[in-house]
């Protein structure tokens, strides 16, 4: 009998190989006949998945928040279980930086999106992006925590949640780069948060 093939799992795998090129090499690298090659299938089994590069680039860059959703949302939900709105920002933020040799590679293909929108002068209209996301996650648990008295009085939230976004997206780069590791990139962090927060 022959076997049943999961064309779920078979997209990922070919995101997957998409994922090893760009974090190498850029998007400019990224093909049909590449991608097909790095997974290991003929190009007419990458077609029967992406008829077009376009079509593929969709897939892969949905599959990037998947993960990075998957992953942060670990950390996030166990914050959240504290009832402590430092711990849930402090867990949002670091849930996204590269902290092994996973993540990096999924943080340099983001990165790699990220510098053909930065050439287009804007992101790709079906492309959900990140950065919106965090700063509404991180600015609802600076109103939950001003509720409470826990926040510094006259700061203005949004500006601060869009801050802290962008803090981590320099902080996202600077590690890809060797600026900082994991550690230094969470003393930053609790060095920012521990401005905000009163006790």
């Amino acid at each position: 009998m022959p076997k049943r093939v999961d064309h779920e799992e078979k997209r990922r795998d070919l995101a997957e190989a998409l994922f090893r090129i760009a974090s190498m090499r850029g998007l400019q690298a990224v093909t049909l006949r590449a991608v097909a090659a790095e997974a290991g299938v003929s190009m007419f089994q990458i077609q029967y998945y992406f008829p077009t590069k376009e079509d593929m680039l969709r897939h892969a860059w949905q599959r990037i928040t998947e993960l990075g959703a998957e992953r942060a949302g670990r950390g996030i939900a166990e914050a959240a279980r504290t009832g402590d709105e430092r711990a849930v920002i402090r867990a949002c933020v670091l849930g996204v930086l590269p902290t092994d040799e996973r993540s990096r590679m999924l943080c340099a293909v983001q990165i790699a999106y990220f510098a053909v929108d930065v050439t287009r002068g804007s992101q790709a209209p079906d492309q959900q992006a990140m950065l919106p996301h965090l700063v509404r996650l991180i600015a609802d648990q600076l109103g939950h925590a001003r509720q409470r008295g826990r926040i510094a009085p006259g700061l203005d939230l949004q500006l601060e949640a869009d801050a802290l976004a962008i803090m981590t997206g320099g902080l996202l780069s600077g590690m890809l780069v060797g600026a900082y590791d994991a550690t230094r990139a969470a003393e930053i962090v609790d060095y920012r948060l521990d401005q905000l927060f009163t006790g």
